[in-house]
């Protein structure tokens, strides 16, 4: 993408965010008046409904990082799991069979020069992320962050023959494990009326990942005495990005009575090649949320999230083979997904300073610079202990 392309985006997207933001204060309003009007003027927000406590993490739902802050001189830290389902090939926005993509070329030549067509096909891959993450409140409005990751992946294929029909050999399956990429993030508070927050993310991707991990699986030119090759695991299978990524984001939150609601954006910018040569395409992640807190200490939400990525830039010359994922321009596109969470706060519960946030989530539309696995669902969890 080039610089004025990439500009013109993100500034799109700040703007959708101030105007979600601008509608989000007419409704909290229209909230507050009808709640008045009710009540007599004497609820409270879900805010104070929840429990003011120094968990970081006040009405906004568990996919979410760094759309609240804590107070100075309080420390939070917090574990966060992630687990994802990817599963069905897709070209764009349409699932394709294995008898389609045994028909693309890869980049691979035979003896004679002639390409050769894919035939090693993903069924499905499995992939879990636990996040530490760890914050302090030097000031109000001015607090760090330090995120580290555990990542373990694993991926079922279908091998099929190189023969004229292209029989199927068998299946086989990889995996990858190890420690994921490192952040450091500020978060700095723009605006804050106690009902209303602005916040500006500005965080660094340090590459601590593994981006030269191998895998065995079956061979489609393997014979009775080596069914199986080695080789370096394709890109979506390697546990960092190997760049340092600039994580600039942005985010409003909105609480009134019982009703809360957010917006935020995210972006992932690679500042130049790994050391194998590569790096990933540009992220912009854009999501909005409301929530709603029926008693003290228990919100539930409801999340609608966009995601675009351009595909992965360069190439690691010892990532290939007969399998789409070897393939760079195979990688990224746009996915939605919807979540519904709870969020349940410790403070009107007796723990003190927790909090305990679940979600789930299922993509519904994609489109995909394919082919390649789709996703098909995500389950984050949030367990956060403030100081």
């Amino acid at each position: 993408m080039s610089k004025t392309l990439r500009s013109a985006a993100l500034l799109f997207l700040t703007l959708a965010i101030l105007v979600f933001s601008l509608f989000a204060s007419q409704f909290t309003r229209a909230a507050d008046m009808a709640a008045d009007q009710s009540g007599g003027g004497t609820s409270k927000s879900a805010h104070d409904r929840g429990g003011h406590d120094h968990s970081g993490h006040g009405n906004v739902p568990a996919g979410v990082h760094g759309a609240e802050m804590i107070e100075a001189g309080k420390f939070v830290f917090s574990y966060a799991p992630m687990f994802m389902r990817m599963a069905d090939n897709y070209i764009g926005s349409s699932k394709v069979s294995d008898q389609t993509i045994l028909t693309v070329q890869s980049p691979m030549k035979m003896m004679s020069g002639m390409p050769l067509t894919y035939h090693v096909v993903p069924t499905a891959m499995d992939a879990q992320s636990h996040m530490l993450n760890f914050m302090y409140g030097v000031t109000d409005n001015f607090n760090l962050m330090l995120m580290t990751t555990y990542l373990k992946k694993s991926m079922n294929m279908t091998t099929y023959s190189t023969a004229m029909s292209s029989p199927i050999i068998g299946s086989s399956s990889a995996s990858t494990s190890g420690v994921g990429d490192t952040v450091i993030s500020s978060l700095w508070g723009i605006y804050n009326n106690f009902e209303k927050k602005v916040i500006l993310n500005l965080g660094l991707n340090i590459p601590t990942g593994s981006v030269t991990q191998n895998i065995s699986m079956l061979s489609p030119m393997g014979t009775a005495m080596m069914p199986y090759m080695t080789m370096r695991a394709s890109y979506g299978m390697q546990l960092g990005t190997g760049t340092y990524d600039l994580l600039p984001g942005l985010s409003f939150t909105s609480h009134s009575k019982s009703w809360s609601c957010g917006a935020a954006w995210r972006g992932r910018f690679a500042l130049g090649d790994n050391s194998q040569g590569y790096h990933y395409g540009d992220l912009n992640e854009l999501t909005a949320w409301s929530g709603y807190t029926p008693s003290p200490g228990v919100t539930y939400s409801a999340r609608i999230q966009e995601s675009i990525q351009n595909s992965i830039h360069g190439s690691d010359p010892m990532i290939y083979g007969l399998m789409q994922g070897t393939n760079p321009n195979f990688y990224g596109g746009k996915h939605t997904d919807l979540f519904a969470g709870v969020e349940i706060a410790g403070n009107p519960l007796g723990f003190k300073n927790k909090h305990l946030s679940l979600e789930a989530g299922k993509t519904i539309l994609q489109n995909l610079n394919g082919p390649q696995l789709g996703s098909s669902w995500t389950f984050n969890a949030n367990l956060g202990m403030g100081f």
